[in-house]
């Protein structure tokens, strides 16, 4: 399964298969999270992985997601705000560690995803509750929850926006065709001035350099 196959992939799930998810595949999943970018390599992510029963019992009523409790394994993302904010500075710290937690949640669910895993993405809930209740160290926080499942019957991605709904070229609203629209596509008419665009551009280089050799 190529990187472009798990994106688009991911599955979540409403009801986990009773079986456990070994410590190697974990282990994977834990190495992708921890070779996300992070900003100015501070690397300000640990992870806490939980398998204890109750444990999950807990994050599922404190998150209020009920999937939880039913998967075998859930991981915990500590992000380390104060080392962050020391380096950046207090706005631009915490933004930048909460950004640096999602890659790595990305990166995770992509692995799962590789090994037929199914997988939900938890936040918003009361981060200081839930890092008291794990002993996670003042100042640092539990900023995101993944928990991992198999899954006889898994739920596809939500819909998304079509591509030429969502992406432009060079500026906003000059669209380009794509593969992945197909025929559906719209912008056909704006096609050949974009690449009529594009060619005048690499015609005009060409001239610059005959002048140069000339």
């Amino acid at each position: 399964m190529t990187a472009f196959d798990s994106a688009l992939n991911i599955r979540k799930y409403r009801e986990a298969r009773d079986e456990t998810v070994s410590r190697k595949v974990i282990g994977k999943v834990l190495e992708a999270g921890r070779h996300a970018p992070s900003p100015q390599n501070i690397q300000s992510l640990e992870f806490i992985a939980v398998e204890d029963d109750s444990l999950l019992e807990y994050l599922s009523e404190e998150t209020g997601d009920h999937r939880i409790e039913e998967s075998p394994t859930a991981i915990l993302l500590v992000s380390d705000l104060p080392r962050m904010k020391r380096r950046l500075g207090s706005a631009q710290g915490e933004i930048a560690a909460r950004n640096e937690a999602a890659c790595a949640v990305q990166n995770m669910r992509l692995v799962a995803t590789e090994n037929d895993l199914c997988s939900i993405w938890v936040s918003g809930f009361d981060e200081e509750a839930v890092s008291d209740e794990f002993g996670v160290p003042g100042g640092k926080l539990v900023t995101s929850v993944i928990a991992l499942a198999y899954s006889d019957n898994p739920v596809p991605q939500d819909e998304k926006f079509r591509m030429n709904q969502t992406t432009f070229y060079d500026s906003y609203g000059n669209q380009i065709g794509s593969v992945f629209d197909g025929l559906s596509w719209d912008g056909l008419r704006d096609e050949s001035r974009v690449y009529g665009k594009k060619g005048k551009g690499l015609v005009d280089k060409l001239k610059r350099k005959i002048r140069k050799v000339l």
